[in-house]
This record gives C-alpha cells, sequence and structure tokens, in this order.
C-alpha cells in the first residue's frame, strides 16, 4: 500500500473511492512496467526460460510460483500479439506469382 493510500484511509476516506484510487493505481504501474519491460521476442523467450527454471524449483513459496506464473503468461501473450503482427506483415506469393499479405 502506498503512502497516500494509507493517508486516505486515515482520513476516513469513502471506501468507494480507496477502491478506485486502489483500479486507477494498479492500472498505472501495469502500465509503467509494460513500458519498462518493451523487450525483443528473443529478449521475451530468454525472460520466459529463466521463469520456467525458478518454477521448477520446488523450494519457491506458492505466493511467489503463482505471481512468476502470472507474469510469465502475461510475456507469453506479449509474445504470441508480435508473432501475430509478424505474420500478418509476412508477403507470400499467390499462385499467380503475385505478392499478397499472409
Amino acid at each position: 500500500m502506498d503512502s497516500f493510500r494509507k493517508w486516505l484511509e486515515e482520513q476516513g476516506a469513502d471506501p468507494a473511492f480507496c477502491a478506485e484510487y486502489d483500479r486507477l493505481h494498479a492500472a498505472y504501474e501495469a502500465a509503467e512496467e509494460d513500458a519498462a519491460q518493451e523487450v525483443t521476442l528473443e529478449e521475451s523467450f530468454a525472460i520466459l526460460d529463466g521463469m520456467l527454471e525458478k518454477l521448477e524449483d520446488s523450494s519457491l513459496p506458492l505466493e511467489e510460483a503463482l505471481h512468476l506464473y502470472q507474469q510469465g503468461t502475461k510475456l507469453l501473450a506479449k509474445c504470441n500479439e508480435k508473432i501475430d503482427s509478424v505474420e500478418r506483415q509476412i508477403l507470400i506469393v499467390n499462385k499467380e506469382g503475385e505478392l499478397s499479405e499472409f
């Protein structure tokens, strides 16, 4: 919990207002994280490999494993989006010898 959120509680702020603040704050943090994590597809796969190695470690606490799994699924979704985007841009030669989008 950030200091402003704690201050809101101390001041007796309306719970609905606090919930909306939490939602917006989480969205802001997610956007910051996304911006900071713009990496190449190859780097993303390397990160996913590292995550998998950590998940295979039986000493990893359950909460950390769940968080790591969630991060991995988000990163994998971004990889799939990048791959889909590239596939759409690939030009193929059709039967008549003309170029067309994949």
